[in-house]
């Protein structure tokens, strides 16, 4: 009986077990989370249907790639020299109206194959016209420099509505993950869309948004690894906006429910509960709970076992979340 007894060995021994046992087991469990998150988002995101759409409008002359910023800006600044638009024109536009698709990648690069052109041709589909907008990552970032992109993007279109055939009038912004961020802060007062004289955003349709910040001392984590990737991402995101100095000013910065007021447009949002990068109980659930406290029309829908950078949520629980998102769009507006 004396060898079963948990501390037969003694105290420090057995918690010692203990912790190495934890450390085996959460680390195996994080690893099968995260090979799962990438096996699901191979087969969720339709990338073969945005390459193809790419092509159709390619071969019928309609693709376009817009430089958001003038020559001249981006002689001064080559950080702008890859900020750019595509423009996914439907075939049978239901109305001039638009989204501008954000797609994510943690502020550290864009996931524009899974989360932009697939999103902008099932758009397409749906007789609703899109740009894609690809903005400042990585090393070409700064303070704020993705609002600024977007911004730009904007009052360009709007220069431009007859040529490209739609109207600010309603528009709406679509951001995953870190895009999800940029929107969600776009749409409100400071850093957004009042900045550069544009009319407010229809609607925000976000997809697993990293909207909170994600730090140890405000959101622990049973797995300590997945708190350790929850804490390099947001990290990660507010060092390439802001710089290693400013790095915890910038993940307050970032935190999008700060910026939530009573006016803010409408909002639909989905995420999943088995969002290992970006936990939707540290993140979308903290973003809903604003939204409710300000009263602001929304629609929140969470899948259980989803993961994080599905996109389009094909043959996952999310499926036909766009569907649903356009909807409520068109109702709001």
């Amino acid at each position: 009986m004396r060898n079963i007894y948990l501390f037969a060995n003694g105290f420090g021994e057995t918690v010692r077990t203990l912790i190495i046992a934890y450390l085996i087991l959460t680390f195996v469990f994080t690893v099968y989370s995260v090979a799962r998150m990438y096996y699901i988002e191979h087969k969720s995101n339709n990338v073969k249907g945005g390459r193809a759409r790419v092509k159709e409008l390619h071969a019928s002359g309609r693709f376009r790639q817009i430089p958001v910023y003038s020559m001249e800006e981006m002689s001064k600044d080559k950080h702008k020299r890859d900020v750019r638009l595509m423009y996914f024109p439907a075939d049978n536009p239901k109305s001039k109206r638009f989204v501008v698709v954000l797609p994510g990648g943690g502020y550290a690069h864009l996931c524009t194959r899974q989360e932009g052109y697939p999103v902008a041709a099932a758009l397409n589909e749906m007789g609703v016209n899109a740009f894609v907008l690809e903005y400042r990552t990585g090393r070409d970032c700064e303070a704020f420099a993705p609002m600024q992109d977007l911004g730009t993007a904007l009052q360009r279109i709007q220069l431009n509505q007859d040529q490209y055939g739609v109207t600010l009038d309603g528009y709406a912004l679509m951001g995953f993950s870190a895009g999800g961020n940029l929107a969600g802060i776009f749409s409100s007062h400071k850093f957004g869309y009042m900045d550069y004289q544009l009319p407010k955003p229809g609607a925000v349709i976000l997809g697993y948004p990293w909207t909170c910040v994600n730090d140890w001392l405000h959101h622990p984590y049973w797995n300590i690894w997945i708190g350790l990737m929850g804490i390099w991402l947001s990290n990660r995101g507010s060092f390439h906006m802001f710089g290693l100095r400013h790095i915890r000013r910038g993940r307050v910065l970032l935190d999008v429910q700060k910026y939530i007021e009573d006016d803010y447009p409408p909002t639909f949002m989905y995420s999943g509960s088995w969002d290992v990068l970006v936990p939707a109980s540290r993140h979308a659930d903290v973003f809903e709970s604003a939204l409710k406290a300000h009263g602001v029309n929304h629609i929140y829908e969470k899948y259980f076992g989803v993961p994080h950078g599905i996109g389009l949520g094909i043959r996952t629980k999310a499926e036909g979340w766009l569907d649903r998102a356009v909807e409520f769009w068109e109702s709001v507006i």
